[in-house]
């Protein structure tokens, strides 16, 4: 049987749960797979476009052809945001692209760390935060926390993908942020040095979610710059600010 990933009307943080229980992002054999879009209308926000991403990129690299159900206008904000060139689909070629204006980050893939300074960039036009030097300043770290961590830490040969909109239209308006990755998963990284990670994804994902533990493996990369709070302190950020959090790794997921 063909493995099918299926994209239901909404995949929002809200839906997360519908979205992340339809679909086994590795149960993928043969030389063929399926993305099967709602056959109605599509919502879908920057996570889910960004594990999409590296979803594609895995199955590429396996030799994977992937086929795409139900396209038509209803793909059209998938394909603005490039989620179609990472799954090696061709979609509307030839269209010209309106230009995001501040607006949103298409999905872009980040292999090296010189790479991340631009994608800071690129999300902090999105923030209209010119005022507010301490948050932009709050979620420049972040964002470059998050993917320090793909690119140090998860072994992918792909890296992050990584996109951002600003929901401005929205009541209240909204900026959201995907980074996601094929890589080793927090269970594997951190079960090296911290022996109850490895009993299972939920035990591994609880202890990445505190200060100081998923940085140093002494000897590898344990330095003054690198000290294991990058994500607690960006779910404290989410919380702070009255925003949502997401971290998935395995079967596990926690939401904020």
């Amino acid at each position: 049987m063909m493995p099918i990933i299926q994209i239901p009307n909404s995949a929002s943080f809200h839906t997360a749960r519908a979205f992340l229980s339809l679909n086994d992002y590795f149960s993928v054999s043969g030389g063929r797979a399926v993305l099967r879009l709602d056959p109605r209308w599509m919502h879908i926000e920057p996570y889910a476009l960004a594990m999409l991403a590296a979803w594609g990129h895995w199955c590429r690299r396996h030799g994977i052809k992937i086929e795409v159900e139900n396209l038509g206008p209803k793909a059209d904000y998938a394909w603005r945001m490039h989620l179609f060139e990472h799954l090696g689909v061709d979609y509307a070629p030839g269209r010209v692209e309106r230009e995001e204006a501040g607006r949103f980050l298409p999905v872009t893939q980040v292999r090296r760390g010189a790479e991340i300074k631009n994608v800071i960039a690129d999300i902090s036009a999105l923030l209209h935060l010119q005022d507010n030097p301490e948050s932009l300043a709050a979620v420049q770290y972040c964002i470059s926390e998050l993917l320090r961590n793909v690119v140090e830490h998860s072994n992918s040969p792909d890296g992050a993908f990584v996109c951002a909109h600003n929901f401005d239209r929205a009541d209240p308006t909204r900026i959201t942020i995907g980074v996601a990755d094929c890589g080793d998963g927090i269970r594997y990284h951190l079960g090296r040095a911290h022996a109850a990670a490895r009993t299972s994804d939920a035990e591994a994902v609880t202890l990445a979610l505190l200060p100081g533990v998923t940085g140093a493996i002494p000897g590898i990369y344990g330095t003054p710059d690198n000290a294991g709070a990058g994500l607690f302190i960006t779910r404290s950020i989410a919380k702070g600010s009255g925003g949502y959090f997401l971290l998935l790794s395995g079967n596990a997921c926690f939401r904020l």
